[in-house]
């Protein structure tokens, strides 16, 4: 009876070869799938300075946000940044490993035990509290302030009059006068509905600029017999009489009259948000001048990308 061992080890052998050969062609397949997705997940931005790629802005834009880069100005860099909200690749990949790593830290966290930011920039530029903002605010969380919400407060004027406006009691009602300083920052809110101005206010509303003497005194002079101690009663009572309007119109020219709306967000969540855009702001804006320049490559890779 003939030896069917050679042929066992044959057969055996191939059935190993071609099951190596599966496996190996459906790592290759995952491989694939994994470099496309990554290529698909992270696409890649476009040359902003050397070290440095950005995304979310067009040609015009990042031509203005280098020469932000360049400029002192760190105001006119963190409005740029609010209003066109582009992403830094390498700066936000950056701060997000610092907010993973170093978040509720309990122990101080010096500028020398930070890794070293990209693109030569100086984390030692910053303040105790500008780095503390940055560690412990994950720069992926959706922002309150974006253009809608810029355009209300004056667009790109709207850090004075987001600051008047926090300054100022929302709700009641102020008089500001042809001469006070503040108010075309008044008549520019009163114009996006941020504040109301003059016959917008009701009535009621309108007569609480009036102290509780001169209410009272309104009071008398519309025969009222009820006697007031509490200011809301009074306006409330005085703003149901036929003349109440014409007798504070006699005081207070109405369209001097103001009041702020309140936001549907929070004011302080905005002043927060403003205060890490100002922090992030102040990083960017600490890469060395010699670094605004692109390289030939990277000059290169932007024309390639338009």
């Amino acid at each position: 009876m003939p030896d069917t061992t050679p042929l066992l080890i044959v057969a055996s052998t191939l059935l190993i070869l071609l099951l190596i050969q599966q496996l190996l062609a459906q790592v290759g397949k995952r491989a694939e799938s994994t470099r496309l997705a990554l290529k698909t997940t992270q696409p890649q931005g476009i040359p902003l300075i050397n070290g440095l790629s950005v995304m979310g802005l067009d040609e015009r834009g990042i031509n203005s946000l280098r020469a932000l880069i360049k400029d002192t100005d760190s105001v006119a860099l963190t409005t740029f940044l609010a209003f066109n909200r582009p992403t830094v690749q390498e700066l936000d990949n950056y701060l997000q490993h610092l907010f993973e790593q170093f978040r509720n830290a309990t122990d101080a966290i010096t500028a020398a035990s930070l890794p070293t930011p990209p693109a030569g920039m100086r984390i030692d530029a910053l303040s105790t509290t500008e780095r503390n903002l940055l560690l412990n605010r994950d720069p992926r969380q959706p922002r309150h302030i974006d253009r809608a919400l810029m355009a209300r407060f004056g667009g790109h004027a709207f850090l004075p009059h987001f600051a008047l406006y926090s300054s100022r009691e929302s709700g009641v009602t102020l008089h500001v006068p042809p001469f006070d300083t503040d108010r075309t920052l008044f008549e520019t809110l009163a114009k996006s509905g941020i504040a109301s101005r003059g016959r917008q206010i009701p009535l009621q509303q309108r007569l609480s600029v009036l102290k509780m003497q001169e209410l009272r005194q309104m009071g008398k002079d519309l025969k009222l017999a009820q006697k007031f101690t509490r200011k809301a009663d009074a306006t409330e009572a005085l703003s149901q009489m036929p003349g109440s309007a014409v007798l504070l119109s006699m005081q207070y020219v109405i369209d001097d009259l103001f009041i702020l709306n309140p936001l549907d967000v929070d004011p302080h969540a905005i002043k927060q948000e403003w205060a890490w855009l100002t922090a992030y702001a102040k990083l960017l804006g600490s890469v060395s001048p010699r670094r605004t320049t692109l390289s030939s490559a990277q000059a290169v890779a932007e024309q390639k990308s338009r």
